[in-house]
């Protein structure tokens, strides 16, 4: 006869009655806890299409013209947002960020009056001097010379306005300006720029489900089930644990 003050326990190899049920009982927990996270991803998988964005759209459709005409008689700047919208996401790659760079300096500066062109690159070349040199100053010459980059980025902005239809002061004008080089293409021809369909497609295609676009709770269903529901499901589930075995203890007499 088993005695009911036994508080030995092992998960693997259980000593007595009580023991079973209580291996039984973690178990099960870890059954619905496996399920209900990895379960979820597999569905999320077994369900996700490839969707593009509209600016993908944008790109494929402007892009063909762009590279066999003259930019300024093509609708480039849906061309030109959709670049700027890649090169502002924080996964893209060093390489990738380099062609993006290289493209979007091709176009503004195809588009722009030679007027203009030389001065623009001249700003260029100042704050990328600026930057090199900051780091080894400090103090009020830091912040002035912090200043002076900002100021020259001003200056460009006013200027390139017009051509990029960006507003002022948005986060498109500023990784617009931190997208101009000196060194660029001269044209979307160029044999640098053959990724960039390749490119804008990988970024701008992103697997979607109705896991996805449905809404919950003002969240996307998904990001709902694993930051939210997912924690609240682990809590319960302890909850759920201490219940049972409380019921248990009681049930067979053992005394805490």
């Amino acid at each position: 006869m088993e005695s009911s003050d036994n508080y030995n326990f092992s998960l693997f190899k259980p000593r007595n009655l009580h023991g079973k049920k209580n291996r039984n009982v973690i178990l099960s927990m870890l059954l619905i806890w496996t399920v209900a996270v990895f379960g979820f991803q597999f569905l999320l998988r077994g369900i996700q299409k490839p969707t593009p964005e509209k600016p993908l759209a944008d790109f494929e459709t402007i892009w063909p013209q762009a590279i066999s005409k003259d930019l300024i008689s093509v609708d480039y700047k849906p061309l030109l947002n959709s670049l700027i919208l890649v090169k502002g996401k924080n996964t893209v790659k060093p390489d990738d960020q380099k062609i993006l760079n290289g493209a979007i300096s091709c176009i503004i500066f195809n588009v722009i009056p030679d007027s203009i062109k030389a001065g623009i690159l001249g700003g260029i070349s100042g704050i990328n001097a600026m930057k090199e040199r900051i780091s080894e100053v400090k103090d009020q010459e830091f912040l002035d010379l912090k200043e002076s980059i900002l100021s020259e980025g001003k200056n460009i902005s006013a200027v390139t306005a017009p051509y990029n239809g960006f507003v002022n002061g948005s986060l498109e004008e500023k990784i617009f300006l931190r997208s101009l080089i000196e060194i660029y293409p001269g044209s979307l021809s160029d044999n640098s720029l053959v990724r960039l369909p390749e490119i804008m497609k990988l970024y701008l295609t992103h697997n979607q489900s109705v896991l996805t676009d449905t809404t919950f709770l003002g969240f996307p269903f998904h990001y709902f089930y694993t930051a939210v529901f997912l924690l609240i499901l682990f809590v319960c589930l302890c909850i759920v644990y201490n219940i049972l075995i409380e019921w248990r203890l009681r049930k067979e007499g053992i005394v805490e």
